[in-house]
């Protein structure tokens, strides 16, 4: 991955732009991106406008001022919690609204299952459609060009055996359940541009110093500016770190506002204290370079700590990360690996390949031989992500591993170099 910064971090404005702005245009809805901002450019040819793009209804929603009880039949393959999310409503909340219908504890709902739902927004339903499969069509890529899930896609065709990946027949027969109210809060229309202000805020002379899991900030404090445009910094005591980590904080949010057009809020929470060191519960946070970021949520829902799967909009989230991809300066995300699966499709949804993604997200752990890739797993990060940077060209004290793992690597080095000697010698 190539870097994009030099002796000090780029201006926002500097730093390649995010990959859900790379975009072509077809017909009346822009066709979003189409690979990630984080791999070698490449010439590509106008795309067509994806299926869920031509058929999207969702200036059709109605948002309410007040909430509403509204009625919904369950579909194919409905949960309670895709039920709340698409109203706006909680799901625990939905099950004790209709206790009488709800009589078992089943993952999906039976279909026609009449329920009461406190509403405060009403899309438009889901549409059953039929359509033939095309050349080079899978069962992933249909998944995806309708943006559902790809398991609940082989269900309605009772496909559940077949391999995602493998082309379909030519003309096969194809029932989709399709929602026309989908969330589209990325990629419709560019964001503000960037303002030079963002990144004067950052004060220089702060330093990282050691690992993150044992040691400090040095010089001078340099806190997170304070930029509502771009983020809410939730506590400004623990929003402290080296000066070069906070210019690409800085950096990553003013690109991803302005590429992805989104506005919804995002919450910074921990980075580090004002001079690092040990922060309790955090095992690392301690020398600048790493930043919580909770997840997105879908506009309609209040933020709030562990958020349901559904509430979360995972486009809005990977538009987040391929920000932070493209400045080069990543040197890993923290993410729960149950959690990574939306976020895979998400990133195929905005135009990123299998491909692509292979190089940069552990999920799927395809024939087991992956291994860590920068988004990995984390106990504890269900409803954030863990951002660390890499170290500063200027911070030469900073480590990206541990002391002891550094000896024992230059310990097994001499070793392996005093035998090869010995052998040659003989």
């Amino acid at each position: 991955m190539a870097s994009l910064l030099g002796a000090s971090p780029p201006s926002p404005a500097e730093a390649e732009p995010a990959a859900a702005t790379k975009a072509a245009t077809a017909a009346a809805l822009p066709a979003e991106s189409v690979q990630g901002s984080w791999v070698e450019a490449k010439g590509i040819a106008a795309l067509e406008v994806p299926a869920w793009q031509r058929l999207w209804e969702g200036d059709q929603t109605e948002h309410l001022d007040h909430p509403r009880w509204v009625r919904h039949e369950a579909g194919a393959r409905e949960t309670l919690s895709d039920v709340a999310a698409r109203y706006g409503a909680d799901a625990d909340l939905l099950r004790k609204w209709n206790e009488k219908s709800l009589t078992n504890k089943r993952r999906y709902l039976k279909v026609g299952t009449a329920l009461r739902v406190k509403a405060v927004r009403v899309p438009p339903p889901r549409r059953e459609l039929s359509i033939v499969a095309r050349l080079g069509d899978t069962w992933e890529s249909l998944a995806v060009g309708y943006r559902v899930d790809v398991r609940d896609l082989k269900a309605y065709n009772d496909a559940h055996d077949e391999d995602s990946n493998v082309p379909l027949a030519l003309g096969r027969a194809i029932t989709v359940w399709f929602d026309p109210g989908v969330p589209w809060t990325v990629g419709r229309e560019r964001g503000p541009e960037v303002d030079p202000a963002w990144m004067a805020a950052v004060s220089p002379g702060a330093l990282s110093h050691g690992h993150p899991n044992k040691g400090k900030i040095v010089g001078e404090p340099c806190l997170l500016p304070d930029h509502p445009a771009l983020y809410t910094r939730r506590f400004e005591r623990i929003a402290h770190g080296s000066s070069y980590a906070v210019g690409v904080i800085v950096t990553a949010f003013a690109n991803f506002r302005r590429d992805t057009g989104y506005q919804g809020e995002v919450i910074v929470g921990s980075v580090s204290r004002p001079h690092g060191r040990r922060f309790p519960p955090h095992r690392s946070h301690q020398t600048g370079r790493d930043v919580d970021i909770r997840l997105p949520l879908l506009p309609w829902f209040t933020p709030h700590v562990e958020p349901a799967e559904e509430e979360v909009d995972w486009r809005a989230l990977w538009g987040l990360i391929d920000a932070f991809l493209a400045t080069g300066q990543v040197e890993m995300i923290f993410l729960d690996h149950y959690m990574q699966r939306p976020l895979y499709y998400a990133a195929l949804s905005m135009g990123a390949t299998p491909e692509e993604l292979d190089e940069i997200i552990t999920w799927p752990r395809r024939d087991g031989g992956k291994g860590k890739k920068i988004i990995r797993h984390s106990k504890g990060h269900e409803g954030h992500i863990h951002v660390r940077i890499r170290c500063g060209p200027e911070e030469p004290d900073c480590r990206t591993r541990k002391g002891w793992r550094l000896r024992l690597e230059e310990k097994k080095k001499r070793e392996a170099a005093e035998a090869a000697a010995k052998k040659s010698g003989r």
